[in-house]
């Protein structure tokens, strides 16, 4: 059996946005807090935001990043809008307002987050939905839907998105490989949403990482 590697810390960002100007979504302060609170007992240090707008996004994000050290686990999860333009995928805060004045790609860079360049990931041209990505050394990179698709802003349970819904139930699995989780959270929501939605995976792990090494709940 190969031991899984040991972390002297484990950090988590969860943001969650579902106000926006434009197409306000349902489920996704949901999700990240029941996320947040589940990662909490399971010994990650956790920090949370909710709704939040481009300055303070932008801050959570950079103030995470510059905080990482090498023997960290490091889990950063958003639940909102996301948009690709020109090989470049961002994550998009709730005051994001397009006005249509100038290319939407110079808009992007100075209104919303990119993932690119806070994970050192290269992406590949795509017209709809995220672009998929490769990860860089040592990281896994989880999408609730395929690389071109949208997820879909319904629940089952009532209070959870279909990808958060299968992700908190497996994530507290003592000694579970990451990568083996997010196989079966895929699996389950392809099968809940009749193939539309099939969650999406890269990395470039080389060792087991466990969320959790023990039965702490």
């Amino acid at each position: 059996m190969t031991s899984s590697r040991v972390y002297q810390r484990k950090r988590a960002l969860l943001i969650g946005i579902n106000t926006y100007r434009t197409d306000s979504l349902k489920y996704c302060i949901n999700d990240a807090n029941d996320l947040a609170t589940t990662l909490d007992r399971i010994g990650f240090k956790v920090l949370q935001g909710v709704d939040c707008k481009r300055t303070e996004f932008h801050q959570m994000v950079e103030n995470f990043v510059k905080g990482i050290q090498r023997t960290d686990l490091t889990f950063f999860y958003f639940s909102g809008h996301g948009k690709q333009c020109e090989n470049e995928n961002y994550l998009l805060p709730s005051d994001y307002d397009y006005d249509y004045k100038t290319r939407e790609s110079i808009y992007l860079l100075d209104n919303a987050v990119s993932v690119q360049k806070n994970v050192r990931a290269k992406g590949d041209s795509d017209q709809q939905g995220l672009s998929p990505m490769h990860a860089s050394s040592e990281t896994l990179i989880a999408y609730a839907c395929a690389p071109g698709a949208v997820a879909v802003d319904e629940t089952r349970n009532g209070r959870n998105g279909y990808f958060a819904e299968h992700l908190l139930k497996h994530i507290v699995t003592p000694n579970n490989d990451v990568e083996d989780i997010l196989k079966i959270v895929a699996r389950e929501v392809k099968l809940q949403t009749a193939g539309f939605q099939v969650p999406f995976r890269t990395s470039s792990l080389t060792e087991k990482v466990c969320l959790v090494t023990s039965n702490v709940q």
